[in-house]
């Protein structure tokens, strides 16, 4: 098992990531591959919308009582556009809630299974660094540009949905190898990854 990154219990601006426990309706191989899935999901989202992948892990991690398990991914510099940054902060939870749907265990409190706040709060932060506003609740401010979460989620499973095959490839090698390279997920699928941004754009 490879060491754990520094940080590992931070994303990528700095806020505190949420764990996935195990629960008594879902099974440790279940959950590990749920982890999994919502990285995976994070990276090809993200590569759709021109982000490449650095590097992307998921494992067990310390938990101070029971099982938890979390992951992460990082990027190369990425030109991006805001809706696409949103859309893989996105992705995520709406990969993981098809996810447990499709086992059939799906019950209202699950919610609180796949949510992942920290990917919104990224998601609102960055976006609106380049004047994008993410309205989470209530309508986009009069003149303002930006676009309401809710809407963020629709256009998101439009790609989970496109892109599910891919997505359950990637989340099977990560279970399986816990850390992966952006080399490595551009192997994996034998096409080359986004080039890296001259400058800095949203999804950086």
């Amino acid at each position: 098992m490879s060491a754990l990154p520094e940080n590992w219990d931070r994303d990528n601006q700095g806020n505190r990531k949420r764990f996935v426990s195990w629960g008594s309706r879902l099974g440790l191989e279940q959950i590990a591959y749920l982890t999994a899935m919502h990285e995976a999901a994070h990276v090809l989202v993200g590569w759709q919308h021109g982000m490449r992948v650095r590097r992307v892990w998921s494992r067990e991690v310390p938990a101070t009582s029971g099982r938890s398990w979390t992951g992460c991914v990082s990027w190369d510099l990425s030109n991006t556009t805001s809706l696409g940054y949103a859309m893989m902060c996105a992705a995520g939870e709406r990969a993981a809630a098809r996810y447990v749907k499709e086992l059939g265990l799906w019950q209202p409190e699950d919610i609180e299974l796949v949510r992942a706040d920290h990917d919104r709060l990224s998601a609102v932060e960055n976006c609106g660094q380049f004047g994008f506003h993410i309205a989470v609740d209530g309508p986009v401010p009069h003149g303002t540009l930006g676009m309401r979460w809710s809407q963020v989620i629709e256009y998101t499973d439009m790609d989970v949905d496109a892109l599910w095959a891919d997505i359950t490839t990637l989340t099977r090698a990560l279970v399986e190898r816990e850390d992966m390279t952006g080399q490595d997920v551009a192997d994996l699928f034998n096409r080359p990854l986004p080039p890296v941004a001259v400058e800095q754009g949203a999804g950086a």
